[in-house]
Parts: C-alpha cells; sequence; structure tokens
C-alpha cells in the first residue's frame, strides 16, 4: 500500500468527487480512478459508494481517513521542523468566516495585520457554509457553532447582539411595534431554514417569532440589502445593521438575541506562528470593538492596533473558564488542555 495512493484518496474526499480533484492532484481522472482502485484492492475493503459522479464513504472509508490523516499531521510538523517554517511569520494564513463576520467586519480591517507582517498573505473565506478545519479547508475560522469533535482547539471570541431592523421607509404610515407579539404581523425576510448550516442565525425561531416572510435566504448580507430597501424588516447582527444609517432599531429593549463567536484552528496548527499571529490580531480588533457587537457596552478608547505575537502556549493557559482554548473530544465533550487547570 503506497502513500501517495493515500494521498490521492484524501484529496477526493475532500473535494467530493474524483473530477474536482483533478485540478488539486494534477492527475487526470483515469488516473485518479486506478489510484483509488488500487487502494481497494490493496486494502481489501470499499472505501466508496459511488452514486453517479457523487462519492459517499463506506464505514471503512471513514476509518482510513482518520488514519490518513494522523500520519498526515506527522508528516507536515515534521517538515515544518525541518524547513523552519515553525519560527516564522510568513507564507499565507487561510481565514474562514461566517459571511458577516467576514464581509463586515473583518475584511476592512486586515491591512493592519498585513501592514504589521507584511510577509504574510492572507486568504478570507467568508461562507453561509460550515467551513472544515480537519479537511484543511481552512487554517483557522470563526463560527457561530462551538467545535465539538475532531483535533480542535477553540475559544470564545465574543457574544454579540443580534436585533430587529428596519428602514425607516418601510413604515411610512404605519404604525411601529409597541411589543415583540405585534413583530409577527409584519413583513419579514427570514431564513430557508433547511438550508441553513448553523440554527444560530435563525434568531427568530429560538425566540418564538412566528414571522410572515415574504423573502427568504440564507444570507444576512441580502437579509441587510431587504431591510435597506424598505421591503422588510430583518433581525441583523448590531455590528453589521449599524453600520447603515437609514436603519432603525425596533424594540431595542425588547428584542434583542445573543449569540457567541468561537475562533478554532486544528491541534497541528495551534502553534505555528503566522497562524497564532493571525489569531491573536482577531482577538484584539475585537476586544477593541465590543460596543460594536453588544451596542450597551462602553468601549475603551481605541487605540492604534498592536499585534502581539503570542509566547508558545499561551493559547493553551488562558485561565478563565470561558476564554479558554479548549481541545475538542472524539466524544463530543470539551475538556481542558493537559496541564490547565
Amino acid at each position: 500500500m503506497e502513500w501517495s495512493d493515500i494521498r490521492v484518496f484524501l484529496q477526493v474526499v475532500r473535494d467530493g468527487t474524483m473530477q474536482a480533484a483533478t485540478g488539486s492532484l494534477r492527475l487526470d481522472h483515469s488516473t485518479i480512478s486506478r489510484r483509488i482502485s488500487r487502494l481497494e484492492r490493496e486494502a481489501g475493503v470499499t472505501l466508496f459508494e459511488r452514486a453517479g459522479r457523487r462519492l459517499a464513504l463506506t464505514a471503512e472509508g471513514e476509518k482510513l481517513v482518520v488514519s490518513a490523516e494522523k500520519v498526515e499531521s506527522i508528516v507536515l510538523r515534521e517538515v515544518m521542523n525541518l524547513s523552519g517554517e515553525m519560527k516564522q511569520i510568513t507564507g499565507h494564513v487561510r481565514i474562514g468566516t461566517t459571511e458577516e463576520f467576514g464581509a463586515h467586519y473583518l475584511a476592512p480591517r486586515l491591512s493592519r495585520l498585513t501592514d504589521t507582517y507584511p510577509d504574510l498573505e492572507i486568504e478570507l473565506v467568508a461562507s453561509t457554509r460550515t467551513l472544515s478545519l480537519a479537511t484543511r479547508e481552512v487554517d483557522c475560522v470563526v463560527t457561530l457553532d462551538r467545535p465539538l469533535q475532531g483535533d480542535v482547539r477553540y475559544k470564545k471570541l465574543i457574544d454579540f447582539e443580534f436585533g430587529v431592523y428596519a428602514a425607516s421607509s418601510y413604515f411610512g404610515e404605519k404604525l411601529r411595534p409597541t411589543s415583540v407579539e405585534d413583530l409577527s404581523s409584519e413583513t419579514w425576510c427570514d431564513y430557508i431554514r433547511e438550508l441553513l448550516s448553523t440554527s444560530e442565525l435563525d434568531v427568530c425561531a429560538a425566540a418564538g417569532i412566528d414571522t410572515l416572510a415574504k423573502f427568504r435566504t440564507t444570507s444576512v448580507s441580502l437579509q441587510l440589502g431587504a431591510a435597506l430597501g424598505g421591503y422588510a424588516l430583518a433581525a441583523l447582527p448590531c455590528f453589521v445593521a449599524s453600520q447603515h444609517a437609514s436603519l432603525e432599531r425596533v424594540l431595542t429593549n425588547e428584542a434583542r438575541y445573543e449569540r457567541t463567536y468561537w475562533i478554532a484552528v486544528h491541534e497541528d496548527l495551534a502553534k505555528r506562528p503566522r497562524v497564532r499571529a493571525v489569531m491573536a490580531a482577531i482577538e484584539e480588533e475585537v476586544e477593541r470593538d465590543k460596543a460594536l457587537f453588544k451596542p450597551r457596552i462602553t468601549s475603551a478608547t481605541a487605540s492604534s492596533l498592536s499585534i502581539r505575537l503570542p509566547e508558545t502556549g499561551e493559547f493553551e493557559n488562558l485561565h478563565a473558564p470561558s476564554n479558554q482554548i479548549q481541545p475538542t473530544q472524539s466524544n463530543g465533550d470539551a475538556g481542558p488542555i493537559d496541564g490547565v487547570a
């Protein structure tokens, strides 16, 4: 059994189809198919169930993914040590974020990071779907869902608030709602629930608001557009809506919905300096901008960004329980890192 065949197998798993993997591997479809068939023959098991062009892992295939990624991680760590990469803040870091955090908060602030570390190349993937650390789709991620499985370290980034917003033109001569119950009779832009990658965005459903939705989407940006157009009410993160003076908040004290952003990194990348520098920079930005995320918090006077690269192990030794980087465990329970109280 050759490692090169296992590497082909992993890439096909990550890309979803053999055809999609041709670009990543720079091999043609027939070669990839032969390599997978050889691996299956030598392993004596079927790794994929084939349904047209789509592939689904069998139970044996899933076991091989886990084992192969462990071997891959060991190889990557050794290569990084040999190359001296572990000591450098250079190269590229791919950050995965939720759509609204990446597009409406992080993107305008990235220049301060690249100014500090000019040899860094940042890739920002702001997506409405869940991004995978396990498949190295991204190096670190800001997510609404607390990581509960895999070799992942995570910590709370910040709690933030949603509110209900509308353009003044939406109301016109209409009376504004005076209670949360009144919201059910308004026109809403809401979510396509069966297509959401996380239920954390669906604050109206969680709050029990029966929305009269004339427009549905999976995108916070599109909900923002509907609200700005005077078409409907939308539940929006305050840090997104507050950037638009034409929007007014409805029932500020009554309609408040809190969520949490988590920042996470794969175990193998947790000590890589360039990844740690990026994560530290995101944390510092968010800390300075608390008032954007929870409007009633009075933020300290903003100062110029001073990015501090944490010393090795600092992430693992943050003692505030709710803010501690945690390793996830395979049984779904999160526990403290060894040696951390």
